[in-house]
This record gives structure tokens, sequence and C-alpha cells, in this order.
């Protein structure tokens, strides 16, 4: 019987690898804890805003005190996740969602011992810094592990983080019921902490660096053998070449970073980071006053409140885990497409309507919100972003992004409340909806899909030929 060979020597091979090889159970984990630290940042998040109030009056906290214990982490995200994706493409992805759970569980120790203003918001520097770290890597991390043909399932990353919030909401409501008082929002800081060493030691022992990544540095050897961890191959017999380095991918920080506002990468760039703006200006615009709303509709009290808001985030779930299915149907900007023009349409009609709605309008309007934002319009800006680029760029990419996303995260958590307060809430709701509106524009002008390349070799891309193998003809740049 006669054997092929899969030689690796090159970020090529490694993709051609994926795309003919066999999933072993031990992939499985790549999604788990991959997709750990999605649920890690959401479950973080959802602490915060549910013992917001008791940490206020424990602490004393003034309502400019407030807004920066809310706002400091996503201010320092932004900063730090261009370094922070730079970082992932030097010093590989593992290690730095390794050092992301480091940050984290140091974050949220300090945060639960905090006794003073000034000690919460040094947890909550080093929380925006293990945000920026994970989103600049995770994303970026499961990608290369995928073959073209599983690229939607990236979307599954909305659902995960529906599953953190509501989880979150569950406990926080099962705390409150022993008694805790005021001191509820460190024992919620305090399970973060938890979840952070969990995802650490978990991450560590059983995570393999991305073997593309290995192979775009010239280190074979371990690409080969970290492929075969997670992929077998039938009738054919892995190898590797010897390690070397590796050319025409040492650009300076700088120079990679034009390079992504450059043809024919400048339409990817755009539409990603508008993409991902807008699903986070709209989310923490509308879904982060979704509490309140549930104090109108399910009654005043925290535990009704904190059930409310959890019950608006069981839809998000199933959105969420639908994404990847819809995504792989309607291509992924083709998903973008409707999500962001449905949002639109019920922001108007939300806010229109709101002051004369009937409870039951008034209780599916906002859930509809959530269910088409976590299905079509929210996961596709993420997944663009960890598809568009070669695995040299991609880490540098992802971050660019995600500085975008958490960009668009403080506008709509500044924006919304002084909308509030010129407009009044349905004015504000209705304003609101020019930002999935401009999502929509977006993904109708600019007309790429990462579901287009259907080549299981980068090399075939037009963008990783140009950087490769000398300069882009006319027909590459219009690729």
């Amino acid at each position: 019987m006669s054997t092929s060979t899969l030689r690796i020597d090159s970020e090529a091979s490694v993709v051609h690898g994926l795309d003919i090889g066999r999933t072993r159970p031990a992939m499985k984990w790549v999604w788990i804890l991959g997709l750990g630290g999605v649920f890690f940042e959401a479950y973080a998040g959802a602490a915060l805003a549910s013992g917001l109030d008791p940490l206020t009056r424990e602490l004393g906290l003034s309502p400019v005190q407030v807004s920066l214990v809310t706002s400091t982490y996503m201010f320092v995200a932004i900063f730090v996740c261009p370094f922070a994706g730079g970082l992932a493409d030097k010093f590989g992805r593992l290690n730095i969602l390794l050092a992301a759970k480091a940050f984290a569980l140091v974050a949220m120790v300090i945060g639960l011992s905090a006794g003073s203003f000034e000690i919460l918001i040094l947890s909550r520097v080093l929380a925006g810094v293990a945000w920026a770290m994970d989103f600049g890597a995770l994303l970026t991390y499961i990608s290369e592990f995928l073959p073209a043909r599983h690229q939607s399932k990236l979307n599954r990353w909305q659902g995960m983080w529906y599953v953190a919030t509501t989880t979150n909401l569950l406990f926080t409501f099962g705390i409150y019921h022993l008694g805790v008082g005021t001191s509820i929002w460190r024992w919620l800081l305090g399970s973060c902490a938890v979840v952070a060493l969990a995802l650490l030691v978990s991450q560590r022992a059983v995570l393999v660096e991305s073997p593309r990544w290995l192979a775009s540095k010239g280190r074979y050897a371990q690409a080969a053998a970290a492929l075969q961890r997670m992929y077998e191959f039938p009738g054919a017999a892995v190898t590797a070449a010897p390690d070397g380095s590796v050319t025409g991918t040492t650009q300076h920080d700088a120079g990679r970073l034009a390079t992504l506002f450059r043809a024919p990468y400048l339409r990817r760039t755009v539409l990603a980071n508008v993409a991902w703006f807008a699903e986070a200006c709209q989310y923490y615009a509308i879904g982060w006053y979704l509490p309140i709303i549930a104090l109108t509709l399910f009654g005043e009290s925290f535990a009704g409140a904190t059930l409310g808001a959890a019950a608006f985030n069981v839809l998000g779930i199933v959105g969420g885990f639908a994404a990847a299915g819809l995504a792989s149907r309607l291509r992924i900007r083709g998903a973008i497409q409707i999500g962001f023009a449905a949002c639109a349409v019920i922001l108007v009609v939300f806010g229109l309507t709101l002051e004369s709605a009937p409870l039951a309008v008034a209780i599916l309007l906002p859930s509809l919100f959530i269910l088409f934002h976590a299905g079509l319009a929210a996961p596709g800006g993420a997944a663009l972003s960890a598809l568009a680029y070669p695995s040299h760029l991609r880490g540098l990419g992802m971050g660019v992004s995600t500085t975008f996303c958490n960009i668009g995260a403080a506008a709509g958590l500044f924006l919304f409340p002084l909308l509030q307060a010129w407009l009044g809430t349905s004015g504000a709701i209705m304003a609101m909806a020019a930002v999935p509106f401009v999502g929509f524009l977006t993904a109708t002008l600019i007309k790429w899909d990462p579901d287009r390349l259907k080549s299981p070799s980068p090399d075939a891309d037009p963008a990783f030929a140009a950087l490769t193998s000398g300069p882009v003809t006319a027909d590459q740049l219009r690729a």
C-alpha cells in the first residue's frame, strides 16, 4: 500500500494539512478552552454590571468615580490592543492567552479585596490589559486551527458570550439569596478569579501553539507536531523540513500596520473594523441598559431585575449559537448585512413605541434586538478580523480591530446617556439606529467575504502572495 507524504515546510503546507486532515478528539479543547477566554471576559463584564450598585454603596463612590470604574478597562484596552496583537504575532498566540489569564487573575484578586476607589481603579487597569491581550489573540488562535470549510464556526464566540452573561446573572441571583448584603460584588469578582485561574491552568496543560504561527516562524518540526496533535491523516506520513528562517515577513510594526491599510487589505480592514465598531457601539448603548428596562418590566427588586436581564440574554444564547450556521448559509458578510438592517429597524420601532406599546410588545422588541444582534450582526466583525490576514499579520490585524471594538463600546457607553438627556429615552433609542445602519451600509458597499477564498493554501490569497512572492499585479489588487 502506497503512503502519501505531507511535508510541513511553510504556512501554506499547514493550511493544506488542515483542509485534508480529519479532526482528532483533542480539537474540541481548542474550542472549549479557546472560547473560555470569551466566557471569562463576558462573565467578568457582567459581574461588574451586576455588582455595581452594591459596590457603589459600600465604597461610597461618586457618580464620576462610578463612571471611571465602569469605563477604565475599556479605555486601557483601546491603547493596549494593537500592541497585544503585535505581541501575539511575535511571541505566539498561546503565550499571550496565558499572560492574559495571569493579568486577569491578579486584577480580580486586587479588585475583590479593594477598600478604596484607587485600588479598584488599579484592578480595572489590569483588567483592561487582560481584555486586550485575550481578544487580541483568542479568535486568531482558534481560526488558525480551522480548515476553510469551517471558518464560519468562529461565529460561535457570540453564543459563548451570552452563556457567560446569563451564567453570571444566575450566579448573582443565587448569591443574593445567601444574604451577603452589599459585599455581593466581592463574591462576584472572586468567582471571576476562580474562572481565570481554572483557564490559566487548563490552557497551559492542554493547548498547543498554533501550527500556522509556528510554520510562519520557520519552526516546522513544532508546527508538524502541533498539527498532528489536533488532526490525523490516514494514509499519509507527516514530515517536517529542517527549521529555518522565513523571509518576507520581517517588517517593523509600523510597516506592518501600514500594510493593513493598503491594497489588497484595505477593504477587508475597513469592513472588519466598521462592523466590529458598530456591533460594540449598539450593544453597549442598548444591551448594557437592558437591566434598566428589566427593572421597569419585571419589577423594581434587585432579584427581579437580575432574572429579567437573564431572560433577555437567553435569546442571545439562541442567536449566538445559531450564528455559525447562519453565517455558513448567508456567508459572514451577508449575515452582517441582514443583522444590522434588522437591528436598525427594531431600534426605530422600539423608540417610536416605547411609551405606548403594550407590555408584550415592550418585551418583544428588545428580545428581537438581542436575537438579531447575537445571531447575525455581532459575530461577523470578529470573524472577519480573524480571517482577513495571513498568519504573520493576523495578530496585529486582530489587535487593531479589537481597538475599534473597544472604541465602539466606549462610545456606546458614553453617547447613550447624553442622547437620553437631550432627546429622551425614546429619541436616544431611535438615534442609536444610525449605528447599525452604518454597519449595514458598509457591508453592502464592501463586497469582500473570506468564504470567497476557496483554495486550501494561503498562497492562493493574493494578499498572502503579495507579501511572499514579489510585486502585486493589477488582478491581485482587484481580488
